[in-house]
């Protein structure tokens, strides 16, 4: 697959994102939004950028993470599946297109000031020289868009402080002309001015360095921007005062006639003019990625995801940009469609700060970006309820937007897309899984090196972040009585990433496999080690664990890390729909087993703890003590009868053991404290939840604070089902 070439550096990077905003947000919006709120013009600008700041850092985590063509489309695409990623790329192109024409119908106001000429002809003759300078190469755009955005920066601070001595604070009364609403709608309007800031992600594949050159771009060309909006808006209104401002297009030529006259407010006008061509230029830039990117996942036809030869650049995907701009200049509305595109845009942003979580908690481990957002996820939270108070203000439009941009969409993506692709998105390959247990009888494929004609009692599955790999695999070759052991190192890649390309082991992955087969050699084990590298890890595991005919799939406890605030669960749904015993096991570094707790709840779990118990009891020549906990307030009641009950568990057990019950207030404390007279506790777990998920269970808790090694053990689901009918006959 051919890529493109990465010429951009820093400076271009911050030139790109500076470009994609400095446009119609200063030269042309800050009359309309005068409309609205008043002088407090300047405060809804920041107000705007501290509700795009989580976003913008979302969007820079996103990108070095996957720093290729695309942009939000390959982030939507990657964590909800192809149907969201078909909606929000072409979604995202027709927004920026829309966004693109209306900044070239936009300088048009500047335009009379220089020449009587016909607009819609001058713009179509600028998107046709910005069309073939897309084709040439972004490099060679680049140096043009720094001129034109030094220039126009110069420019507009210099005005500003052209003007301080016109200041009339005076005009700043009444601040809220439109009272809070009006603030909010306003607020809501030149939210669009930043829109762009992101934009820049979208051609992430052909910047130099992205893991630092992406995010600090970004940032500082906010920082840069909204000094700039703030500052030049409060003069302005200040200078010119609300009642002349508002509704005015070219705000900034009045400003610079009032202060500098004809000659200052000519050269700002084309300094406008300049500006909102670029920011038309950066416009189709980035919106030509999404059919590039959609093209190369199947989801739109592969003659949009070619490259030109000589330039390197996906020419088919340009010129369609530029045909749909000029289409929409030519027919359509542009300024009402690119407001209903700046509300799908806002809605993008949520979704953005949407997927950063997602990521995050579902610790897909090709997920690795080189920039993490400070604070997560305090900025993303407040990215999402700040998109959505704003969504809310913006009214009726919001809904005519989200269906205007969504249904081609869709449409597009049941008619083509969907018998392209399989792909499932994060969500759908960490949810609930029907598919898996609508096709027991046709697992789907795992890697072709592994050898599956051999069946295993015990898979053990490694993940690459295991504390102690090798004290799993004793665990589980305990567990296997002698039979085969099969040990499976499973790395996840995106849906979109060949698996056959990935052909190299890495040195930590050579390193564990060569302290495996040593330590089997060692303790005569028969064990089988194999690397698999899976896109779905839901479905590998489950069809592992199926053609091998295993007793036990045995994983490592993943708690709840630094930089999260979920659990760790890797196999989700699966953990009661597996045909095997599931073991979950945390090693507190004990070498030696002599004495095993057993937590015995009276559920259905409670043979297979009993049993597992006995077992690794006779292995390690160690002694079992059945434990039941009961409140305090009951410990006298019917004590003779649970004790009896406990006694009737162990008839079938070979190793020593004895029975006792607990009491106290606590039952987590209370078996906590008994955890440090032995050397591992074994229980039956419980179902886990949306709830349980995100804040741990009684499990959870017991797994992490024990004082010595914990196995949290699951029935399979053919013994549930057994089980289940035998009590309800």
């Amino acid at each position: 697959m051919k890529k493109l070439e990465r010429s951009l550096g820093l400076v271009p990077v911050i030139a790109i994102s500076i470009s994609s905003m400095l446009g119609s947000g200063i030269f042309v919006l800050p009359g309309i939004a005068v409309e609205q709120t008043g002088p407090s013009v300047w405060m809804a600008y920041l107000l705007s950028a501290l509700c795009v700041l989580p976003a913008a850092i979302s969007k820079a985590e996103l990108a070095t993470a996957m720093p290729t063509s695309g942009g939000t489309y390959v982030y939507v695409e990657r964590t909800f599946g192809p149907m969201a990623g078909t909606i929000a790329g072409l979604g995202l192109f027709l927004s920026l297109l829309l966004k693109s024409a209306f900044s070239l119908v936009g300088f048009g106001a500047y335009l009379t000031v220089i020449a009587d000429v016909s607009l819609k002809q001058t713009a179509m003759i600028s998107l046709i020289f910005i069309v073939l300078l897309n084709i040439f190469g972004v490099g060679k755009i680049s140096s043009l868009l720094i001129g034109i955005v030094t220039i126009s920066i110069f420019t507009l601070f210099g005005l500003a402080g052209y003007s301080m001595p016109d200041i009339d604070m005076a005009n700043m009364k009444p601040f809220f002309t439109g009272g809070i609403d009006g603030f909010l709608g306003a607020t809501g309007i030149v939210f669009v001015s930043f829109a762009g800031v992101t934009k820049v992600a979208a051609i992430a594949e052909e910047i130099r360095k992205p893991e630092k050159n992406l995010p600090l771009g970004i940032l500082v060309s906010l920082l840069i921007v909204t000094i700039i909006y703030c500052s030049v808006s409060f003069v302005m209104v200040s200078v010119l005062g609300a009642g002349k401002l508002a509704g005015d297009l070219k705000p900034i030529y009045h400003l610079a006639e009032t202060v500098g006259g004809h000659n200052i407010a000519l050269f700002a006008s084309i300094v406008a003019i300049m500006t909102m061509i670029s920011m038309a230029n950066a416009g189709i830039l980035a919106a030509s990625r999404f059919p590039f990117a959609m093209s190369r996942d199947h989801l739109l036809p592969s003659f949009l995801g070619k490259l030109q030869r000589r330039f390197l650049t996906p020419i088919n995907s340009i010129i369609l940009s530029g045909i749909v701009v000029f289409f929409i200049l030519g027919f359509l509305n542009v300024a009402k469609i690119a407001k209903l595109a700046s509300a799908f845009m806002i809605m993008i942003y949520v979704i953005e700060n949407v997927a950063v979580v997602v990521l995050h908690e579902s610790r897909i481990q090709w997920y690795d970006p080189k920039f993490r957002s400070p604070l997560y996820p305090f900025f993303q939270i407040i990215g999402i309820i700040s998109g959505l108070i704003l969504l809310l203000a913006m009214g009726h439009i919001v809904i005519t937007a989200i269906a205007g941009i969504s249904i081609p969409g869709i449409i597009l993506y049941f008619s083509y897309s969907r018998r392209r692709t399989t792909r499932k998105g994060v969500i759908g390959i960490r949810g609930r899984r029907k598919d898996l247990t609508e096709e027991e009888n046709n697992p789907g494929e795992v890697m072709e090196s592994m050898d599956l004609s051999m069946e295993a009692t015990v898979v053990v599955s490694l993940f690459g972040h295991e504390r102690s790999p090798e004290m799993l695999i004793e665990m589980g070759a305990a567990l296997s009585d002698g039979g085969n052991l099969e040990v499976t190192h499973v790395t996840e890649v995106p849906e979109q990433t060949d698996l056959k390309d990935l052909i190299e082991e890495p040195a930590e992955l050579k390193s564990l496999r060569r302290r495996v087969v040593a330590m089997a050699m060692h303790q005569n084990i028969s064990l089988t080690f194999d690397p698999v590298v899976s896109h779905d890890l839901g479905r590998t595991l489950y069809d592992i664990s199926l053609r091998l005919h295993c007793n036990w799939l045995l994983k490592e406890w993943g708690g709840k890390r630094k930089g999260y605030f979920t659990f760790h669960n890797p196999i989700g749904w699966l953990k009661g729909h597996l045909q095997c015993n599931l073991g979950v096991f945390r090693d507190a570094g004990v070498r030696y087993i002599r004495k095993i707790m057993v937590v015995v709840k009276f559920d259905i779990n409670d043979n297979l703890v009993v049993d597992t118990a006995d077992h690794l009891a006779m292995v390690n020549k160690a002694d079992i003590t059945l434990v039941h906990f009961k409140k305090e307030s009951e410990a006298h009641k019917s004590a003779e009868e649970t004790e009896s009950q406990l006694y009737d568990l162990t008839t079938h057990c070979h190793s020593r053991s004895f029975v006792q019950v607990i009491s106290g207030r606590d039952e987590m404390e209370t078996l906590l404290g008994y955890t440090a007279e032995f050397d591992l506790v074994i229980f039956g777990s419980g179902e886990n939840s949306l709830f349980s998920n995100v804040f741990g269970t009684n499990d959870d808790y017991l797994i992490e604070k024990a004082a010595c090694s914990v196995l949290a053990v699951n029935s399979s689901r053919a013994t549930q089902t057994l089980q289940e009918n035998a009590k309800n006959s």
